[in-house]
Formats: C-alpha cells, structure tokens, sequence
C-alpha cells in the first residue's frame, strides 16, 4: 500500500461520501404541479399555454440549498429559467427589466403648524 502523507493511508483521507439529495423533478410532481398550480410563469407573469413549454425551476436554487418539494418548485417559461439560474427571483426581475408589484411605504414627514407672524399689538 503506498503512503500518502498526511492523508492515513487513504488518498481520501476519511471521506465519506454523502447521500445525494434528489435534484430533478420527478414526473409526478411535475404532473401535480401543472394541475393544481396556476399556469403562470413565476418569472414574467405571462401564461405558460404548454406542458411542453414549462420548466419546473426551483423557487430557491438547488445549488444555494433549495429542496425538491411542492413549496419550492413553480411553474416558467423555458427562456425565463434559463435567464434566472441560480440567481434570485428580484435580481432576475432587475435584469429583465421588470418593475416588482410590491407597494412601496411612504412615509410622509409631519408637518409643523404654519407660524403667523405675530404683531406687536396682537392685531
């Protein structure tokens, strides 16, 4: 057996591999999604006509930690997944151009009571 230093013995030291989350949406979950969702592309709002044209992209990105379930799998347009990655769904918006419907709070200053010049006399 050759030596590999620092490593125990082993050229993978004491590595265990991890068991592999499920990446892909499975068919049945694809099937439940188109039926029981709205058919509207999460990205752009549009409506998405075809199965055919869907992709089932995960809310948040597999890669940044999002599982494979119905609360993070929504309905896009093949162009619009592609476009948005891994990256979040306000920054895609921000590079599509699209302004977001959340309302803005506005906060208005208060406004100090006028102040009449006072007369010497009260007049």
């Amino acid at each position: 057996m050759t030596n590999y230093g620092s490593f125990g013995g082993n050229l993978f030291g004491n590595y265990a591999p991890r068991p592999k989350k499920k990446r892909n949406v499975s068919h049945a979950l694809k099937l439940w999604a188109w039926e029981n969702k709205t058919h509207k592309c999460y990205v752009c709002g549009r409506r998405v006509n075809k199965q055919s044209e869907a992709e089932f992209d995960h809310t948040r990105a597999y890669s940044k930690g999002g599982a494979t379930d119905l609360t993070n799998v929504k309905i896009s347009h093949r162009f619009c997944n592609r476009i948005k990655g891994d990256k979040s769904i306000s920054r895609t918006h921000r590079i599509l151009g699209i302004k977001s419907n959340k309302k803005k709070i506005v906060t208005r200053r208060k406004r100090r009571p006028s102040r009449k010049p006072l007369s010497f006399w009260g007049i």
